[in-house]
């Protein structure tokens, strides 16, 4: 599952569970966001055929740790994991061997939907570009500066205090 996107709402910093998280518990939910399926598929999960859903992954402590980085402990990812699950980040089922985590939630904020478009897009385009003034040469743009330049400039201001005006 190392192909694909995965969407990270900025709205995720305010929330409690990044805010109040250590670096390492930050790197560990990222990881996670980023090794759970995008779509399903089959595993075997104590001795069955399971069909792991988007938002799932079948991994282990070790795995984990290895996936979120060089500094990155199995203890640091026990103690991630509880905290996730307090937070209603995630459910965790494990056995001897490995652990199923899911992402609770995951299909709200991973949604692959087209957002609908008013239509107007291609034709828009083509208005606009219509509509757009031609760009300028740099001589062009030389000469009007330069005309700029020579009319006659205020070289001398007075302001008569006597008479009382004001600023």
């Amino acid at each position: 599952m190392n192909k694909g996107w995965l969407k990270l709402h900025r709205e995720l910093r305010d929330k409690a569970i990044w805010k109040t998280s250590t670096p390492e518990q930050q790197v560990i939910l990222v990881t996670l966001l980023m090794m759970v399926n995008y779509e399903a598929s089959e595993w075997e999960w104590k001795g069955q055929k399971y069909e792991l859903q988007p938002g799932q992954v079948l991994t282990s402590l070790p795995k984990l740790a290895e996936e979120s980085g060089k500094y990155i402990t199995v203890q640091n990812v026990r103690t991630a994991l509880k905290r996730f699950e307090k937070y209603g980040f995630l459910t965790d089922e494990s056995t001897n061997k490995n652990r199923l985590i899911t992402l609770t939630n995951w299909d709200v904020y991973q949604q692959n939907e087209e957002l609908p478009t008013d239509g107007l897009t291609d034709s828009q385009q083509s208005t606009n570009r219509e509509l757009t003034p031609i760009k300028e040469s740099k001589k062009e743009r030389r000469i009007r500066i330069n005309d700029f330049l020579r009319k006659p400039k205020v070289t001398e201001f007075v302001l008569d205090l006597t008479k009382g005006e004001a600023w």
